[in-house]
């Protein structure tokens, strides 16, 4: 195996002489490669199959995010995770940027992947590819070869562009998932309005002015002429005898007839029905390194941590004035309803040990398990990077045994020996709760703290 730094490796058939590369190195799998920093690879095989899990293989090791890697023939699924097809002059001249922009990396070991990869080739974008037997349609091929352990790439974008490691470049689409799965195999199709049957067709009627009597038209029809099956009055002109209603759908199931269908969406991954105005709209887009990621990039260091994506979440602020509100409105109507929180003790020291991407995987599952759990109406809050506040309305305390076994079922699913949650309740209304919410909030955060 050649051992020169300006030795270009190549995998499969065709290997060039090189003219600009001192050796060309013949590997079998990227497993041949050797584990150095800011190799070059060039993929030439005739499966685009077999290139796609070549590809997908080589950014599952830690440090061949800084290689550059070219392919042979472009595929959908290459053009997001190479360098491009393979031009030796330009392949060369992209390698020597990218190893002086390497070279200026004091930490390469603890840099994210994501963040070296986009950094030190200002030419890549993280892409998203459409696989139509992918239950979300769309995927985000480097985000998964670098962060396997993810369950949602997609969520990954949105939090990651939210605290601005990415940056959205170029809208690619927009679509809409079942919020129940989040699958993007959706089927339209028009319903009754009445009952919800899809057993519908569109009928032309006629309405007798006599009797009232509204039928098919064909119901009318005797001996060649237009006549009331019920009041046998011979219908002659429109508008005089008989019109055509505005109606001209009909319903087998319930016989309603009506002017217009509604529509529903049938999820075809979990069989889920859903009003169109349910849908999940979900923004696909080309993104680049965001400012943060600039920083972390220059800097070798974050600013913050991932958060929770979990539904129905909020901001500090908008929190609190809800809490406010709905304590005054439990007082004045002697309601009751449960402020829930979530308390993961052990986040920090994991960061710690593992780094920010394998924080954000432990987040994902997180998020994952806990979406399942709260309704529509519950409201949440990361109130701080290691607490997370629910607010329960309508629920009592009493129900707490309930909502704490559930949450303990959950939370076994999750698969992380450092995994710690303590969950804890308090009434809502509290009379001591006035308008200082923050200092409400705060004592109540420091006995969460304080009793652990």
């Amino acid at each position: 195996m050649p051992l020169t730094d300006k030795c270009l490796y190549w995998l499969g058939k065709d290997a060039p002489q090189a003219s600009f590369f001192e050796q060309v190195g013949i590997v079998g799998t990227v497993a041949d490669l050797p584990d150095v920093w800011g190799g070059i690879l060039c993929i030439n095989v005739d499966d685009p199959k077999e290139q796609n899990d070549t590809l997908k293989d080589m950014f599952s090791h830690p440090k061949f995010w800084s290689w550059s890697v070219y392919v042979g023939h472009d595929t959908p699924y290459s053009e997001c995770l190479s360098d491009g097809v393979f031009n030796e002059k330009l392949a060369y001249e992209q390698w020597q940027n990218t190893k002086v922009k390497l070279s200026k990396i004091t930490d390469r070991s603890k840099m994210e992947p994501l963040v070296g990869w986009l950094g030190i080739n200002r030419h890549r974008r993280i892409k998203p590819v459409k696989l139509v037997e992918s239950l979300s349609v769309y995927r985000y091929p480097i985000i998964e070869a670098l962060y396997p352990e993810l369950f949602s790439s997609y969520r990954f974008i949105v939090s990651e562009t939210k605290r601005e490691m990415l940056e959205a470049e170029t809208l690619v689409d927009r679509i809409r998932v079942c919020k129940q799965c989040n699958g993007g195999h959706l089927n339209y199709v028009e319903v009754c309005p009445n009952c919800k049957s899809i057993d519908i067709d569109v009928q032309t009627s006629l309405h007798c002015f006599t009797c009232g009597h509204v039928g098919e038209q064909q119901s009318f029809l005797r001996r060649g002429k237009l006549e009331c099956p019920k009041c046998i009055t011979q219908l002659r002109h429109i508008g005089v005898d008989y019109d055509r209603p505005l109606e001209t759908h009909i319903c087998h199931n319930c016989s309603h007839l009506f002017v217009e269908a509604d529509t529903i969406s049938h999820c075809l991954s979990c069989e889920a029905q859903t009003e169109i105005s349910e849908l999940i709209v979900q923004k696909i887009y080309q993104l680049k390194l965001g400012q943060l990621g600039e920083y972390v990039y220059q800097h070798g260091k974050m600013l913050q941590a991932p958060e929770l994506s979990i539904k129905g979440k909020v901001d500090a602020g908008y929190f609190e004035n809800i809490l406010l509100w709905l304590n005054k409105v439990a007082l004045r109507h002697d309601e009751e309803h449960l402020l829930l929180s979530m308390h993961l003790p052990r986040l920090e020291e994991y960061s710690s040990l593992y780094g920010d991407s394998k924080l954000f995987a432990l987040l994902d599952q997180i998020t994952n398990r806990l979406n399942g759990l709260f309704r529509d109406t519950d409201i949440c809050c990361q109130y701080k990077q290691d607490l997370l506040l629910v607010l329960m309305p309508k629920t009592k305390l009493s129900t707490m045994p309930v909502l704490q076994d559930k949450i303990e079922k959950l939370t076994q699913l999750i698969e992380e020996d450092l995994f710690t949650l303590h969950v804890s309740a308090f009434k809502i209304p509290d009379p001591t709760l006035n308008d200082s919410v923050k200092v409400w909030l705060a004592e109540t955060v420091g006995s969460i703290y304080g009793s652990r």
